[in-house]
């Protein structure tokens, strides 16, 4: 199938699947349930707006997935990750203290393998949730 270009408002009702990419200047849904876009989806809007309160970002966890948990071992936890780049920005918080906290950063990274997270307290055992961005 030929893209085809379209000017105006894009207005959906029920769902839209898409197999590619999406780029949109402005789309309008109305009853929708679901986007589901095989390749990425791009807006050229602005912000983001989750407008109805109690909804929200979800992301999938798992083996090379954008968000996760790490339980750190002395202090420390490498994370096995082919999705994080050398330019990832990796936001860390603890999500179960253990042992005697500290203060966690990340370490180190090795782009499409790993990244390290390291706490100031050698004895801390927290779970330590991360959230991977890329930059725009």
């Amino acid at each position: 199938m030929a893209f085809v270009p379209y000017s105006g408002n894009f207005n959906v009702t029920g769902n839209l699947t898409v197999s590619g990419t999406v780029t949109s200047g402005a789309i309008t849904t109305t009853g929708v349930t679901s986007i589901v876009a095989g390749g990425n989806l791009r807006s050229n809007f602005g912000s983001l707006d989750i407008a109805t309160a109690g909804q929200g970002l979800q992301v999938a966890e798992g083996a090379n997935a954008k968000q996760g948990t790490a339980v750190l071992v002395a202090g420390t936890s490498t994370v096995a990750d082919t999705s994080v780049t050398a330019s990832s920005r990796i936001f860390l918080t603890s999500n179960l203290d253990g042992g005697t906290p500290g203060f966690v950063r990340v370490s180190a990274r090795v782009a499409g393998t790993s990244f390290t997270i390291t706490s100031s307290s050698g004895t801390d055992t927290s779970t330590i949730a991360y959230e991977i961005f890329e930059p725009g």
